[in-house]
């Protein structure tokens, strides 16, 4: 049986220049830095995480040329260990990252779009995989 997904976590969009794309999505849509993931842009080209004001909806900025990296679905912990053994069975290559409040993992679909189940029950997966190192984007499974 396939796993079951929690929703959308973010969308990640390239863009030209994210001082610009932060002013546009707050004046036009309301959306706003999530500070607690702030850390994340350290070299100022992204990701940067802004949400509406429901807290629904997230976007992760990145200023950078060409199309979009893909949906980040959503997964609570125990649902991101069962579509990790999914892949496997079905031998989708996935690479698993470690972000310190997060978890994710990155899979390509059949025709080479890049997306990412992502999970914020950062302690049920480390448990699992406590041999993925902080920030590591290299524990490739599949």
């Amino acid at each position: 049986m396939r796993p079951k997904l929690s929703g959308i976590d973010h969308c990640h969009l390239n863009v030209q220049s994210l001082t610009q794309a932060v002013d546009w999505y707050e004046k036009v849509l309301g959306f706003t830095v999530v500070e607690e993931l702030a850390f994340w842009n350290e070299e100022g080209k992204g990701p940067l995480t802004l949400e509406d004001e429901n807290g629904s909806t997230r976007l992760a900025l990145f200023e950078a040329p060409g199309r979009s990296k893909g949906i980040a679905f959503a997964a609570t912990g125990e649902q991101f260990i069962a579509w990790l053994a999914h892949f496997e069975q079905l031998e989708i290559k996935t690479i698993l990252a470690d972000h310190g409040v997060t978890f994710s993992m990155y899979f390509k679909d059949n025709s080479g779009n890049s997306h990412e189940i992502t999970s914020h029950d950062y302690r049920i997966i480390k448990q699992h995989f406590p041999a993925v190192a902080l920030g590591s984007h290299n524990a490739k499974r599949g």
